[in-house]
């Protein structure tokens, strides 16, 4: 009985030590998925810019933006398990704050009720794309002009 005590005392402490860096394992996994859903769309949005000489217009959280399908793989869906992308183009005509010379700026963002999976997407970017947090929607830069 002592040896299944201690076989059991053993077990539930490794499972102590290994769920916690399984869920952030599997976070990590989730947030590296969304940054490849992510350049598979900036991928499409510069092909599109290339083809027409302008930026696909604004859509809806979760629809893909009109014309874009053709650049998309086949059946790729804007609304993933967990979040949904959301293309934004925004014309400023009064520029930014600190850059009036900007008219346009581009973002991605990921909308998602996930607070652990937006910030571990911020964490996979780190300072290399400029981005913004406006409740469940993280928004990521992808070109100003």
């Amino acid at each position: 009985m002592v040896e299944v005590l201690t076989v059991a005392v053993v077990m539930g402490t490794l499972v102590r030590i290994a769920l916690p860096n399984f869920h952030d394992l599997m976070l990590r996994a989730r947030a590296a998925e969304v940054v490849g859903n992510f350049e598979t769309v900036r991928i499409a949005v510069l092909n599109y810019y290339l083809d027409h000489r302008e930026w696909p217009a604004d859509a809806y959280t979760g629809q893909i933006p009109a014309g874009l399908h053709e650049y998309l793989p086949d059946g790729y869906p804007f609304d993933q398990a967990g979040y949904r992308l959301d293309w934004e183009n925004w014309v400023l005509p009064d520029g930014l704050p600190m850059h009036p010379e900007t008219g346009v700026l581009l973002g991605l963002s990921i909308v998602t009720t996930d607070r652990e999976l937006g910030q571990a997407v911020i964490d996979f970017f780190g300072s290399a794309m400029a981005n913004y947090t406006l409740g469940t929607k993280y928004t990521f830069v992808v070109e100003r002009m």
